[in-house]
């Protein structure tokens, strides 16, 4: 009995193998079919190292405070603690819900747009 489990778990494994290498998808290119390159291929998102993901082109500067607070208004954050600042590579303001709770609101710092609601 102990060869049989043996002789299958060597045949499964083999068979992984040649499977696995032959099933990867590669464009034409070369960069496998689901790389970040490739989803992001000609929509002007660039995440380099270094740099920050809410960049497209045609921006100058980013915008001052008032917009972006508006934009809290405009989304039912009527209170909010401090200027916006980088945390952790999101661009966000401390503002509190409509039940008192403080919450990080992340806002993009060149157009002043509600992005959404960080999670920790």
């Amino acid at each position: 009995m102990n060869i049989k489990k043996l002789l299958l778990t060597a045949a499964a494994a083999g068979i992984l193998v040649t499977t696995g290498a032959a099933a990867r998808d590669f464009d034409r290119d070369g960069r496998p079919g689901y790389s970040m390159a490739v989803r992001h291929d000609g929509d002007g998102y660039r995440d380099l190292r270094g740099h920050d993901r809410y960049w497209r082109e045609g921006y100058r500067g980013y915008v001052g405070r008032d917009v972006i607070f508006a934009g809290l208004r405009n989304h039912n954050y009527y209170r909010w603690a401090g200027d916006p600042y980088w945390f952790q590579g999101h661009y966000v303001v401390r503002t509190y819900d409509s039940f008192g709770r403080a919450v990080f609101v992340e806002v993009n710092p060149y157009t002043g747009g509600f992005v959404g609601v960080l999670r920790f």
